[in-house]
């Protein structure tokens, strides 16, 4: 395994609203570039690896959660996230998130992955499906994040793949806003302005 250079990224967006949500400043969380002009951040550890495959590094994020966190009796946890991303000329047919989970949804499901919600979003210029859903064995909660981004004659498609294991007493966390809360992407195309994956619509 090689490890690459960690670095804290400035904010390329504004994002007072998600730095109000977090206990450090954004500008400070750890982070690294995933592929030309796209930049990955978490509040929590990060590793980067070098990816064989495809010659872009491959991150792993991870870091304790709590889920009911304003409740009486908080349930403690934690969060895993693999973010890796791929790179080729820009097809509209591929520029589609949703056709990316359909082509393995069916092998998903053989392996005891239950979807339970999806939600998309996006623009012309970066589109976004959150799936969302439990693993009985072992007992496990995910989001799985398909996202494209088009720069020029560029396709990027990224996977960030976050898996949330808690104690019994959580029978059914809210774990999206964990993944809006502790990671973010930010992209900065040299034909576009700087976006904020958090500013898209949900």
């Amino acid at each position: 395994m090689t490890l690459l250079r960690i670095t804290a990224f400035p904010v390329l967006a504004a994002a007072a609203t998600l730095a109000a949500q977090n206990p450090a400043p954004i500008a400070q969380w750890p982070g690294a570039e995933i592929a030309e002009g796209v930049a990955f951040q978490g509040d929590g550890s990060v590793t980067l690896e070098a990816s064989s495959e495809t010659g872009l590094p491959v991150i792993a994020f991870w870091r304790p959660v709590l889920h009911d966190e304003g409740s009486r009796y908080p349930v403690a946890g934690r969060m895993d996230c693999r973010v890796a991303a791929t790179q080729g000329p820009f097809d509209e047919a591929t520029f589609d998130p949703a056709a990316r989970h359909a082509a393995v949804s069916e092998a998903r499901r053989e392996q005891g992955y239950i979807d339970s919600e999806r939600l998309a979003s996006g623009n012309d210029t970066i589109k976004q499906l959150d799936v969302i859903g439990r693993r009985n064995a072992p007992r496990s909660y995910y989001v799985l994040s398909y996202i494209t981004a088009r720069d020029g004659d560029r396709l990027i498609d990224i996977r960030r793949n976050c898996t949330f294991i808690f104690g019994a007493a959580a029978s059914k966390p809210d774990v999206l806003p964990l993944v809006n809360r502790f990671t973010k992407l930010t992209f900065a195309f040299a034909a576009t302005n700087p976006a904020d994956l958090s500013e898209q619509d949900s």
